[in-house]
């Protein structure tokens, strides 16, 4: 969607389509900047930080499955399972077949031990792609999982 007009307000803007980073002039690149800046803080153990940064991003863009899937990893790291799986389940509805997003929503399958089987079977699906193969691969070692069987 274009930069809404000026003059339009939040609503307007949603019932558009629209988010409200739109309506703010926040530009793409300037979010990939932004949650760049977050996964640098999430690197640095800034878990806090990064997620005010991403829950800010959301807010702001709630049509962003990567914001989602980072926004996933950071609750997951600050031990709350259920908000990384809400988070992960938002980006996964957003981009399906993204595979960034599919190992954020199998990492926060792996909390629930009803879900764990659904999790690593994702996992097993992931092992081979070349975004993702090898923190999956790691994550089913670390799980006990055999890839070569």
């Amino acid at each position: 969607m274009d930069r809404m007009e000026s003059g339009t307000s939040f609503a307007d803007a949603l019932d558009a389509g629209g988010t409200l980073a739109e309506l703010q002039g926040i530009t793409p690149e300037m979010g990939d900047a932004i949650a760049a800046l977050a996964e640098a803080e999430l690197e640095a153990g800034r878990v806090e930080t990064a997620r005010a940064i991403l829950e800010g991003l959301v807010a702001t863009n709630h049509l962003d499955p990567g914001a989602w899937a980072l926004l996933s990893r950071a609750h997951r790291r600050l031990g709350q399972p259920l908000a990384a799986r809400f988070c992960a389940e938002v980006a996964a509805r957003l981009a399906p077949t993204d595979p960034v997003v599919r190992l954020a929503r199998a990492e926060s399958l792996l909390a629930a031990a009803a879900d764990r089987e659904a999790g690593r079977a994702e996992l097993g699906r992931l092992a081979a792609d070349a975004r993702v193969g090898d923190r999956a691969s790691a994550l089913l070692a670390a799980l006990g999982v055999n890839l070569s069987e």
